[in-house]
Formats: C-alpha cells, sequence, structure tokens
C-alpha cells in the first residue's frame, strides 16, 4: 500500500512540474504563428495587397530605390499595405513579411519594410509599423525607427496613406543616405539624426522584437527540471538510467532584425 502511494505521489509530483514546464514553452509556439502574406515578389519594391496607394507613390517608391541601390550598397525601401494581420500583432507581421521578402542586399542586410495596415485589433483606424534589417543594428536607423514611423501619424489617420507612405520612405531613406554619406536627389527628410554611428554590417535575417522571443535560458530550465524531476521521482524504482548529457542547446523563437 506504502509502495503505490508513493508512487501515486509521484505522479502527481510529475505532472506539475511537466506542466510549469510547458507553460513556460507556450511563448515559443505562439511565436511561431505563420503570418498569411500575400505575394513578395523580389522584383517589386512595392506590393499594395489593401489597394490604397495612387501609381505615383508607387514610382516614387521605386525612384527611391533606384538610388538607394546604387548608392548605398543594395540598400532598399519595401511598403507592404495589408487590410488585416490575422492573429499576428504588426510587428511580428512585419518581421515575418520582411524576412519572406528578402528586401535589400542579401550580404548587408540593410533592407527596410514599411507597413501599413487597414484593420487592427488594437486601433480603430488601422496601425503601421517600420522593420529595419539586421545590417542596420546599433545606427541611428534602428534607434530612430519608432521616430520615424510616427511621421505617418497625421496623414495615415487622415487616411491620406500616399503622404504617409510618401514622408516615412524619405525620412527612411535620408537617414540610409547619411549612415553611407552620400546625398540623394529629392528627398526632404523631416527626423533630425546627427548620425555618426556609420554603417554596421549584418547577416542574412532580421531580428524579431523583444516581445516574441523564447529566452533559451528559459527553455533550457524546464527541460532541466524535467529530467530532474524524472530522475528522483523513478529514482526509488528498479529503473535503469545510462550515461549521458545535453548537447549545444538551441533556443526557440524567432530570430528577425527589427
Amino acid at each position: 500500500m506504502k509502495t503505490m502511494k508513493r508512487f501515486a505521489a509521484r505522479i502527481c509530483a510529475l505532472f506539475v512540474v511537466l506542466t510549469v514546464s510547458l507553460t513556460a514553452l507556450v511563448p515559443a509556439a505562439f511565436a511561431a504563428t505563420k503570418a498569411q502574406l500575400p505575394d513578395l515578389p523580389s522584383s517589386q519594391c512595392v506590393v499594395d495587397d489593401a489597394n490604397i496607394l495612387s501609381s505615383s507613390t508607387k514610382t516614387a517608391i521605386e525612384n527611391l530605390n533606384a538610388q538607394l541601390t546604387q548608392q548605398c550598397e543594395g540598400a532598399q525601401i519595401g511598403v507592404l499595405t495589408v487590410d488585416y494581420t490575422g492573429s499576428l500583432s504588426t510587428e511580428d507581421y512585419a518581421v515575418q513579411a520582411a524576412n519572406t521578402w528578402g528586401l535589400g542586399s542579401s550580404s548587408k542586410n540593410n533592407g527596410v519594410l514599411i507597413l501599413l495596415v487597414m484593420q487592427s485589433q488594437q486601433y480603430a483606424d488601422g496601425d503601421y509599423y517600420l522593420a529595419t534589417g539586421d545590417g542596420f543594428r546599433n545606427t541611428m536607423l534602428e534607434k530612430q525607427a519608432s521616430a520615424i514611423a510616427q511621421t505617418m501619424e497625421d496623414s495615415f489617420a487622415a487616411g491620406d496613406y500616399d503622404a504617409a507612405v510618401t514622408t516615412c520612405a524619405n525620412n527612411v531613406a535620408s537617414t540610409i543616405a547619411d549612415l553611407y554619406g552620400v546625398t540623394l536627389s529629392g528627398t526632404t527628410g523631416t527626423v533630425s539624426n546627427g548620425n555618426t554611428d556609420g554603417y554596421n554590417n549584418g547577416n542574412d535575417y532580421y531580428e524579431a522584437p523583444a516581445a516574441s522571443y523564447q529566452s533559451p535560458f528559459l527553455t533550457l530550465l524546464a527541460v532541466v527540471i524535467v529530467v530532474f524531476a524524472l530522475t528522483s521521482i523513478f529514482g526509488g524504482i528498479r529503473r535503469g538510467f545510462g550515461g549521458g548529457g545535453f548537447g549545444p542547446f538551441f533556443g526557440f523563437g524567432l530570430g528577425y532584425g527589427l
């Protein structure tokens, strides 16, 4: 009888440990949710899936990118408009779109995505986001990404999406030009950057927003707890465990560079 009670207690303890461990891993599962993206041809820098931009705005972005590509080592600005992002946040959707699209030079990872969302779970009048490639990490463009995105606010709220995109794209292009030490024609940036950081080469990926990142430490801790619990719980039972250890550990999460 004592043996049965002891075994039942160990099973209950194992259940609690597994529940706690799975809870720690849940954020990683949600972070891996796939976005339902429109077609993002590499030959296009504007994908107006929400059908809100004029042909003149698309042409202006194309002309801007022609200068960036030539003078800034293949840098590129992509503009994406969608009606909604499904279950994903605007940030996560933008990052997945940027990764899928492959904007900018693959070796420099110097692409930038401007995302406009017409229907948002958080904001009644829609949302927008600016995602920067990992090649711009620790530069003024990354540090001022939020401020640059905010330059769209007035026009976006008024429903003038052409003006919103043009304003933001000009600010992005001006900041990139400063990083590379070149001058672009036709840009009138309104965000003061005073860049002294220079350009920082990066890897060919985009960094995830912190909110969608699952700490490797938490995942490793959960695994260790489960293994320790199994060893402790079944240690008194006639069960043999062979020797071994943990190899290289890989955390879960999305690897973007925003």
